[in-house]
């Protein structure tokens, strides 16, 4: 019995053994069975990996190359392929420095034997731009980013990503030189290449500031072509500029590098010299500046006389104003045109004493022409037919609280330059205008008055509008006012609204009288009267002062009388001092004439007195001095 328990119980247990083991075994099959799925799902994903890889790899518009770290290809993409114009059996297991490089900086064999990759360099940290070439030895710009990475073998390789970025660099290649020349345009002059004012002004402030540290001044010369209009008018604005160009040609080949020179008007350069010891430098190298821009000038197989008027100053110690060089040297250049031109003056002394009263003179004229207190004259204009009085031309003085009578020669120049000639010009036709009333009303009426008008009071937007008020207001006649335009001023086309041709035309349909002034000493008098809407003209008194001892002048003062005759214009002879002259002008065909012989300019107070007297018919005397 014990026996058989014993046999049961034993078959029993290894029931239960072998149900165990096939449990465990099951167990393991299912744990395997997971292994085996998940080992496929990682087979399948890292040839999924390895297709999107490949496909990057061959599809991308940048070029992939792997290297040895000798230099050697093992792989490139098709991209690469394409920016080298090479197949892959031509590169695998060469240096790329063997062909990708212009021939000039091809290295030699044993270069390129030689070169290694090193890993730790920081220089492929970055992006580097290399100029290649293609197989048919085309050039373009290469980007190369470089990095380096262990094979499964253990191996390193550098794995370098190229890009053709040829038309980028072109492109910024463009941008730059655009920049370039608008930074270049922005500070030279477009003609004659030289540097333009801003340019000139930041240079001089350098300048003086480096003088100013160094004790060694600065000297600055102001350049002024003489009659550089006449140049345009008599040969045209080509040869203007052809004249330029020679200057500045002459500027830079007598000034020294360290130097500049700037052309910073029309026909006005300046030249800025630091490190100059003294007065007597200035003046050796005026010299030479003169010397050189006085070379005849060749154009179109004629030879153009060019000469100029020179300003020069040297910086005062410790000055660092560069507008305080430029007033000195331009003082100076006033000087030498006053001087007859042609010539150079050195601002010393003695011209900064006259400056110094100049420019008190400035103010002064300034505070005169702004509370009014400028006097104004009034010269008979005379007609030899009628032996009457016909017109008043109105004439600006200044008496001044210190220094007297000051000449309009001395301050008109000044008012200019001040840009004060609008202003000044106003208050004369004021002046005129308010005359023409009170003789009127003083039974002198029918006279015609006359004013200047500066191109500044030509280009008042208001002009012609104040000019008809005041005729308005005070009950005249706008035929018997007249306004003066000087001979040589710049007209412009009539076509063009804002010119001084339109503002004449303007005038003259308003119903106002216009003269050319000084008639017959500028360039373009006969154009002129061919372009301008005037009533007549002025015979300059330079002329007309020599038609008793000058043939040529006599001619000319007669064929203007003719012109102007003929084309219905009248004709007013200026400066006449003498009764020969005038019969020799009323010989000519000119009835009217203005000067000495008829009056001084009279002051408005004696104006009644004296227009009775030659209402009398009393007989002109010629009125020495």
């Amino acid at each position: 019995m014990s026996l058989l328990v014993t046999a049961v119980l034993a078959l029993l247990g290894g029931h239960f053994l072998l149900g165990s083991l096939l449990l465990r075994s099951r167990a393991e099959t299912s744990r395997l069975a997971a292994t085996l799925r998940g080992t496929r799902r990682d087979l399948v994903r890292q040839l999924r990996e390895a297709e999107h890889f490949r496909m990057a790899c061959e599809h991308a518009s940048d070029g992939i190359v792997i290297q040895t770290l000798d230099g050697a290809i093992i792989w490139p993409n098709p991209a690469y392929c394409r920016i080298m114009d090479r197949s892959p059996e031509e590169m695998i297991g060469r240096n790329p420095l063997s062909f990708a490089l212009p021939e000039d900086q091809t290295p030699s064999h044993q270069e390129i034997r030689a070169f290694r990759y090193d890993p730790d360099d920081p220089a492929y940290d970055s992006l580097q731009l290399h100029r290649n070439r293609r197989k048919n030895g085309e050039l373009f710009w290469n980007q190369i980013s470089t990095s380096f990475r262990k094979s499964a073998a253990g191996e390193h390789h550098a794995i370098l990503i190229c890009r053709d970025v040829t038309a980028q660099i072109e492109q910024e290649e463009r941008l730059r030189e655009a920049r370039n020349k608008l930074a270049h345009e922005a500070t030279h002059d477009s003609l004659t290449g030289l540097a333009n004012r801003s340019a000139f002004l930041r240079f001089t402030a350098r300048a003086l500031e480096t003088a100013a540290q160094t004790g060694r001044p600065a000297a600055l010369f102001h350049i002024d072509l003489d009659h550089f209009k006449a140049i345009n008018d008599t040969h045209g604005h080509s040869a203007g500029d052809a004249a330029l160009l020679h200057v500045a040609r002459a500027l830079t080949s007598e000034i020294y590098t360290d130097a500049m020179v700037a052309r910073i008007g029309g026909d006005e350069f300046v030249a800025v010299l630091p490190d100059i010891r003294n007065l007597d430098d200035l003046r050796e190298i005026a010299a030479r500046i003169g010397d050189s821009v006085s070379e005849p000038l060749e154009w179109n197989d004629r030879l153009i006389s060019v000469s100029c008027s020179i300003g020069a100053a040297l910086s005062p110690r410790g000055e660092t104003d560069a507008d305080t060089l430029l007033l000195q040297a331009d003082f100076a250049l006033y000087e030498a045109k006053q001087r007859g031109r042609a010539r150079a003056e050195i601002y010393d002394e003695t011209l900064h004493r006259r400056h110094s009263i100049r420019s008190q003179r400035a103010s002064d004229l300034a505070d005169a022409i702004d509370t009014a207190t400028l006097d104004h004259v009034f010269q008979p204009v005379f007609d030899l037919h009628s032996q009457s009085v016909v017109g008043l031309e109105t004439l600006v003085r200044w008496t001044h609280p210190e220094a007297g009578t000051i000449g309009p020669d001395d301050f008109l120049p000044i008012a200019d330059e001040l840009g004060l000639m609008g202003a000044l010009d106003l208050g004369s036709m004021s002046e005129a205008l308010e005359q023409k009333h009170l003789l009127d009303k003083g039974g002198h009426g029918g006279l015609t008055v006359s004013f200047n008008a500066s191109s500044s009071l030509l280009a008042h937007p208001e002009f012609v509008n104040r000019l008809v008020w005041g005729v308005e207001a005070g009950g005249l006649s706008r035929d018997q006012v007249a306004i003066e335009v000087l001979e040589t001023t710049a007209f412009g086309k009539v076509t063009e609204n804002s010119s001084h041709a339109a503002t004449i035309r303007d005038l003259r349909n308003a119903g106002f009288k216009v003269y050319l002034d000084d008639f017959g000493v500028g360039y373009a008098g006969l154009a002129h009267l061919a372009e301008l809407a005037v009533s007549g003209v002025k015979i300059d008194r330079s002329l007309v002062g020599n038609v008793q001892q000058d043939d040529t002048a006599a001619k000319i003062v007669r064929k203007i009388i003719e012109l102007c005759n003929d084309l219905g214009l009248s004709v007013v002879a200026e400066g006449v001092e003498d009764r020969q002259t005038a019969t020799t002008l009323l010989n000519m065909g000119c009835t009217t004439v203005q000067g000495f012989w008829v009056s001084r300019p009279l002051r408005p107070a004696d104006l009644p007195a004296w227009l009775e007297a030659r209402s009398a018919n009393r007989p002109l005397r010629m009125i020495s001095g």
